[in-house]
């Protein structure tokens, strides 16, 4: 998740656009993460040192580990570590915007610190699968402390986060949160959660994007937007929205119900309380979440 909420970060600093993140993002999805990236996100060498092993390679026929130690920045052991290693997600989208030229590596190292310190993170490695840390970064990105019910929208985007990284695909940016109070539809679902607390959550997109979304969470190749494509949207919302309840039951003994999920095709959509649009820049296209917070 860090590598989805550094992208928002880049963008919020208008570093880079949206159109080259998700250039980037979707070509590190395709790509293999190279020694020297790796070398750098290890603290074994510095960016410096990296360019200068590039350098090098033009004149000299031998791989980049064989340069590195030879130099004397690795060691042979530092090297089949790192050969052994699974890199980190955002360390491929850090790699694609250097090889593209839209940041250099002294740029990445300065701007991946400046959001380790923004959002008090100081253990990438641990991030994936450390819940407190991913529940800070949650927390930094949507700020709901003033609303009554704010700690349980941090706990919703957390798990909404998780649940699209293991059911849709890592390539997507979350965008900022938007407040509103009417919206058109175009294609999607809602439901409602009630009991302790009241919460409405939506999702909507356009037609290519709900056939793309729908084909990779019921794993077909839909090819129009069908009855099918609509079940897929609403079951989607159905599973995220059971497993909120259930995790709400368990850490926190909160009784809640959901309703049925309900089509909200080509509709103004304007629930009662609060509502926010998180706009989530997917490779194939934006899909919306709205969520609405009970007054």
């Amino acid at each position: 998740m860090f590598t989805q909420l550094f992208g928002n970060y880049l963008l919020r600093k208008a570093i880079i656009t949206p159109e080259e993140l998700l250039e980037c993002m979707t070509e590190a999805g395709k790509s293999h993460a190279k020694l020297g990236t790796l070398c750098i996100h290890a603290g074994l060498m510095s960016s410096a040192e990296v360019e200068k092993v590039y350098i090098l390679q033009t004149h000299r026929d031998e791989r980049f580990g064989e340069i590195a130690i030879e130099e004397g920045y690795l060691t042979q052991e530092q090297l089949d570590n790192l050969m052994e290693q699974q890199p980190p997600s955002y360390i491929l989208l850090a790699q694609c915007l250097t090889e593209k030229g839209i940041l250099n590596h002294d740029e990445v190292e300065r701007l991946l610190a400046d959001y380790q310190m923004e959002t008090e993170l100081y253990d990438l490695e641990m991030m994936e699968d450390h819940k407190d840390r991913f529940k800070k970064m949650v927390t930094h990105f949507c700020n709901f402390s003033d609303l009554r019910n704010g700690e349980v929208g941090v706990c919703y985007l957390q798990l909404l986060f998780n649940n699209l990284i293991r059911f849709i695909g890592d390539d997507f940016t979350p965008m900022d949160l938007v407040p509103f109070q009417e919206y058109i539809t175009h294609y999607g679902a809602k439901q409602s959660i009630e009991g302790s607390f009241q919460l409405q959550s939506a999702i909507e997109t356009n037609e290519q994007a709900a056939i793309a979304f729908a084909s990779r969470y019921a794993g077909e190749n839909f090819e129009e937007y069908d009855e099918f494509v609509s079940a897929s949207l609403q079951d989607f919302l159905n599973l995220h929205n059971g497993l909120f309840v259930v995790n709400m039951s368990n850490s926190d003994a909160v009784e809640l119900e959901i309703d049925a999920p309900e089509e909200i095709d080509n509709m103004l959509y304007a629930p009662d309380g609060y509502t926010y649009l998180l706009p989530l820049a997917f490779t194939f296209g934006t899909v919306n979440f709205l969520i609405t917070f009970a007054k």
